[in-house]
């Protein structure tokens, strides 16, 4: 993940608040303990937090492991949680972290366990491990097979096949997955933890000459360097380190350097991040969020909240209800009560339309830029903050967007979406079959989309593609990120492609064709049109569809649609829904695609 970087400057406040905590409580008790992996980087090349690092990582024996547990839940002060299994038995970690109450850090593969979820830094226990080559990889193999049944406990493994996430060790094959599958079936948490335990304490007792995590091959010190460590500058404090700290780094990380590629620098990727307060900067206070509502009691809160717990607040929230008439205004007007500071406002007119619904936000917004989320869908934590970091890098965009999910039910996919940051042709990516940009994950300069005359009125599908193709016949730039910081709700009641009205706007897709533009945009029209013209045939507008086929039969780039298309108006009207319900059905089991 690339942070923002007021949001990383912001975190790292808050790491170094913990490893303050931790050290005292250390001292006090007089408990040794060393940093390790990037956080001795960190003091090695910077004297400080490496600065795209988003964790703390502490090191101490096993026995001063242990006298750690036993002692620092009642020495840690207010505010401030110790998190193991003895302490949390709902936790997948078999090593301890220390976190912050009143924050959130939680990265994708933990998202709903029944745990702590706060700000945190790592603290591993180090083993003994043999001297003897095949027995350390013996040792090793156990470790990682028990830390997998450990953490399967907790969340199912199947999901992560094949590739790890966050340095925790997942099966690479179906054999070792049904293994751990049933060793978590036949086994309680407590008895996996014992048999780990054991594994990793298999040479304590003996006099081999390293210490390791021994999940991780290369993370190994020699024990005169933890018996004889050394103060390190560490921030505005000192913190202990093995001694002879470039030998140990040499040894972790081969040929450490002070800089990395922008692409090779790690982290954890946080999905919900959170400082326990509103925190905005300039570039946060540039941007008004708008949310369109009809008839959406059971999806607004989620909407809103997950705007009001962004990590990087927006200037302000507006609400514009298009004359609900359900329970939906009142949960907003329950939300302002529960969040006065976070400006929120609702605004009232008659339901005239999303399109004009989203008009009214951006005219009634002060912020430069609005950032569109429909009331079906939801953010991540980190999409201001992701939107703020591209303003940064890339001030001359008219549009931002990022990746997105699609939930459908219980199932959650990722979109297939542009494969690279950075200015994008939403025409040339459409057609390749990508979603560069919906409503949802749009951010859009206010003046950009004033200039072209905001979303067309009356037009109840295609009109959020009708304003990108405006925006682009106007030069506008588009912007993208792959971090996928959206949630689309693909079962969300009330999409206006799925109950199909008759539209009365004088706007048309069919106005965006001109023979002279670029022949990508015009096939892009043409794809919209198309995929418009389907659920019109389907839903009833059976003279508009059979226009739609014949304007756009010069098509090239979507045969396959407009050969749907013509299908479709073939056929009795009263089959029509039953064909194409089954084609979507089909297209998502296939592709997992159609919004």
């Amino acid at each position: 993940m690339k942070y923002n970087s007021d949001i990383l400057r912001r975190l790292h406040v808050e790491l170094m608040d913990v490893l303050r905590e931790v050290v005292r409580v250390c001292d006090e008790a007089d408990i040794p303990y060393f940093i390790q992996g990037g956080t001795a980087i960190g003091a090695h090349f910077f004297d400080d937090i490496v600065p795209w690092d988003d964790d703390i990582d502490l090191g101490m024996t096993r026995e001063n492991y242990e006298r750690f547990l036993r002692e620092a839940a009642s020495l840690l002060g207010e505010g401030y949680r110790l998190q193991e299994f003895s302490t949390e038995p709902d936790t997948p970690f078999y090593f301890a972290k220390v976190r912050k109450c009143g924050t959130r850090f939680v990265e994708r593969e933990w998202v709903g366990l029944p745990i702590e979820e706060g700000i945190y830094i790592d603290i591993f226990p180090y083993d003994r491990i043999p001297d003897n080559r095949a027995a350390e990889r013996r040792q090793r193999s156990r470790v990682r097979f028990w830390v997998n049944c450990f953490t399967a406990k907790s969340v199912w493994l199947w999901r992560w096949f094949g590739r790890a996430n966050n340095g925790v060790v997942m099966p690479k094959s179906i054999a070792s997955c049904a293994a751990i599958r049933l060793v978590a079936l036949v086994m309680s948490k407590e008895q996996i933890y014992r048999r780990l335990r054991r594994e990793l304490t298999r040479y304590n007792n003996t006099l081999a000459s390293r210490y390791n995590i021994v999940r991780m091959p290369k993370d190994m010190i020699a024990v005169e360097a933890i018996e004889t460590p050394e103060r390190r500058r560490f921030g505005d404090m000192e913190v202990w380190a093995p001694s002879d700290l470039e030998t140990y780094l040499r040894n972790h990380y081969g040929d450490i350097q002070k800089w990395l590629p922008e692409d090779k620098r790690l982290n954890h990727a946080p999905e919900c991040l959170g400082f326990g307060e509103r925190v905005t900067t300039d570039e946060s206070e540039r941007i008004s969020v708008v949310i369109p509502l009809y008839n959406k009691e059971a999806e607004v809160e989620r909407a809103l909240r997950s705007v009001v717990e962004q990590s990087l607040a927006p200037r302000e929230i507006i609400v514009v209800d298009d004359g609900s008439t359900d329970g939906s205004r009142a949960i907003v007007e329950r939300l302002i009560g529960e969040y006065p500071d976070a400006g929120i406002r609702l605004i009232t007119q008659q339901n005239s339309g999303v399109s004009a619904a989203r008009n009214r936000g951006i005219v009634e917004a002060s912020g430069e830029y609005v950032a569109l989320l429909d009331a079906d869908d939801c953010w991540l934590s980190g999409y201001i903050a992701e939107v703020c970091r591209l303003m940064e890098y890339y001030p001359e965009a008219d549009a931002y967007s990022t990746a997105f999910d699609i939930v459908n039910g219980k199932q959650r996919v990722t979109a297939p979406v542009p494969t690279a940051e950075g200015y994008i042709n939403p025409a040339e990516e459409a057609l390749r079959g990508r979603y560069p940009i919906i409503p949802s994950t749009a951010t859009l300069r206010r003046a950009s989309v004033e200039a072209v005359g905001g979303f067309p009125e009356g037009m109840r599908i295609g009109e959020d593609q009708w304003l990108w193709v405006r925006m682009m016949q106007g030069g506008a730039k588009f912007c993208f990120s792959t971090m996928p910081l959206v949630r689309y709700s693909r079962e969300a009641s009330n999409r206006s492609a799925a109950i199909y009205r008759s539209e009365q706007s004088h706007h048309s897709l069919e106005e965006l064709y001109a023979p002279e533009q670029d022949p990508t945009l015009n096939e892009y029209i043409a794809r919209i049109a198309i995929g418009k013209a389907i659920t019109q045939s389907v839903c009833g507008g059976g003279e508009d569809a059979r226009r739609a086929a014949e304007r756009f039969s010069f098509t090239r780039r979507s045969r396959r649609q407009l050969g749907r298309l013509r299908l479709l108006n073939a056929l009795p009207r009263q089959l029509r829904p039953a064909v194409d319900g089954l084609y979507r059905a089909m297209a998502w089991i296939i592709k997992r695609r159609g919004l």
